[in-house]
């Protein structure tokens, strides 16, 4: 994630009730809701006329004198948007924009083969959210017209328009030159610190006298003897490719990505560096540290170390504060970050912390390619709108005036002090905009930090991202190659489920790795290889 500008560290709290997990993979459920929720739309009413029994306020003069219908597919929709259910936020948004959202339920569990089912069979919602925003797959709905591409001239979307400016979104167009979603972003740099990490029972390594690690031989044994000494799991996880950036980013920074080697580009995982990272993660699951039940699906990982059964666990770390009700159900009367903490990354040979990288924004929303241009037209003036600060303000913090009250740039916040303020119970449609359009737009809009534990723990993790930013280095990728490398088909294989096997079998992992790429050299990998050495053959 991308461009370092002078921005506030952190997100606020509201953002992260919102179950923000982007990078992360939690299981969310699959609640029906009454109308369509779990269902896609049928029929995305391109005549763009107004539903006659459905006629919510007209917007403020003629901007939007046409009362449109708009479904909306995203995680969990359909348990914060239901018939009869008062939410003064969801009333300022619709009656704004004239408009009245139609939920389509997915989870994260399964919104990647839900969007799948959905684009083969012709019931795509309107809009609708995923991570598929390069590759073979997208690639493939260019080509056959599923999604509909952004409107070349975005000068109508300023809030958009920002970010669909970036070098790596625009990096990310099809084949045809055109963009075809809107990036989530996720802070305007693409260092993330506090994106990926483990964290650790810091309570029992104070009552057994462990300090922290500062090379892998270390990690190893404080990880083992708070296994042994607690009887719990040393390491939990639910995905090796998170362990992978976790808890080995600094011995291969770039594993993940596009490099140049040797004068050539090529992915990440064709080289030694990242052979080598498996190699470590084979060790940790042989020698009984690592989770035994990692690969299983739909497994847990938060759970068990919430339960207690666990010393330390991979994880989209930022979230620490989403954890907080969690944590207070399994253990009551314990503050988390009296108990828990985010251990410090183990230094590169080099002795530096190369910052977790990613792209400036984690998924997107694209639209159904059948979709009219008025009805386009009137979902990006509503995203636009929560990407501004003043929908960003509104999301997070509630109604101005009734929640909070302007402070120049910032707000005045009038729950504060209120210990057990949940916004989303007072709005539950806040848990769906206050990452719809975008997660984050990088900037805290209040001062100082409640005295919830909620807030408390948000502090904590602001702080520890604070100091990473400061003291760490950018890791070696060069974000633009990468994005265009993306939009590239690859051959489609599976390298984690590789690696996944290779972490718990015996075979020689170098080999394994020659032999996977020579497969998919053939099926498209040579191809894209190619490319990218011939676009970017001066680009380091």
């Amino acid at each position: 994630m991308k461009k370092k500008n002078a921005l506030t560290v952190g997100l606020s709290v509201a953002l992260l009730t919102s179950g923000l997990l982007a990078g992360c993979g939690s299981n969310g459920d699959n609640t029906s809701n009454s109308g369509n929720a779990n269902t896609a739309a049928n029929d995305t009413s391109n005549s763009g006329s107004a539903d006659s029994s459905n006629n919510g306020s007209t917007a403020t003069g003629d901007l939007y004198k046409d009362h449109l219908d708009i479904s909306i597919a995203y995680m969990d929709i359909g348990t914060v948007i239901k018939d009869g259910q008062t939410d003064d936020m969801l009333k300022l948004i619709e009656d704004k924009f004239n408009v009245t959202i139609k939920p389509v339920n997915e989870s994260w569990g399964d919104y990647g083969d839900r969007t799948k089912l959905w684009a083969a069979s012709g019931q795509l919602p309107d809009a609708f959210f995923t991570d598929a925003t390069s590759g073979d797959l997208f690639n493939q709905w260019v080509e056959q017209g599923i999604i509909k591409p952004l409107p070349d001239d975005m000068s109508k979307y300023p809030s958009l328009k920002q970010y669909t400016d970036l070098p790596d979104v625009k990096g990310a167009a099809a084949s045809d030159g055109k963009n075809y979603f809107i990036p989530r972003m996720l802070a305007s740099r693409n260092e993330l610190p506090n994106d990926r990490g483990i964290l650790i029972r810091k309570d029992w390594m104070d009552e057994l006298g462990l300090k922290d690690p500062t090379t892998y031989d270390e990690l190893k044994t404080v990880l083992k003897t708070l296994g042994e000494k607690k009887h719990v799991i040393p390491l939990t996880t639910s995905s090796i490719d998170w362990t992978s950036d976790s808890v080995f980013h600094n011995l291969a920074p770039a594993m993940q990505w596009w490099q140049k080697i040797d004068g050539q580009w090529k992915p990440g995982w064709m080289t030694d560096a990242f052979a080598d990272v498996v190699a470590h993660e084979r060790d940790l699951y042989q020698s009984g540290i690592l989770d035994k039940d990692f690969s299983v699906p739909n497994m847990d990982a938060g759970a068990k170390f919430n339960q207690g059964k666990a010393a330390a666990l991979v994880n989209t770390v930022k979230n620490m504060a989403y954890d907080v009700p969690n944590w207070q159900k399994e253990n009551p009367g314990v503050k988390y970050i009296d108990a828990v903490k985010i251990l410090p990354p183990i230094p590169a040979a080099d002795g530096n912390n190369y910052l977790y990288g990613y792209y400036d924004y984690w998924s997107g929303t694209m639209f159904n390619g059948s979709l009219s241009d008025e009805k386009q037209d009137r979902i990006l003036a509503v995203f636009d709108w929560l990407a501004s600060p003043e929908g960003q303000k509104t999301v997070r913090y509630g109604l101005q005036g009734v929640d909070w009250e302007p402070n120049g740039d910032m707000v005045t916040n009038k729950h504060a002090e209120e210990k057990d303020f949940d916004l989303a119970k007072k709005y539950p449609s806040s848990s769906l905009f206050n990452g719809l359009s975008i997660w984050s737009d990088g900037k805290r809009y209040v001062e100082g930090y409640g005295p919830s534990e909620v807030e408390q723990t948000q502090k904590y993790l602001d702080e520890v991202e604070a100091q990473q930013l400061q003291t760490g280095q950018k890791a070696p990728v060069n974000w633009v190659v990468n994005a265009y490398a993306g939009s590239l088909n690859t051959g489609g294989g599976d390298v984690q489920g590789l690696v996944t096997k290779l972490v718990m079998g015996k075979e020689d992992i170098k080999e394994a790795l020659k032999k996977f790429a020579d497969e998919q050299m053939g099926l498209g990998l040579q191809d894209a290889i190619d490319k990218v050495n011939e676009k970017f053959k001066d680009e380091n």
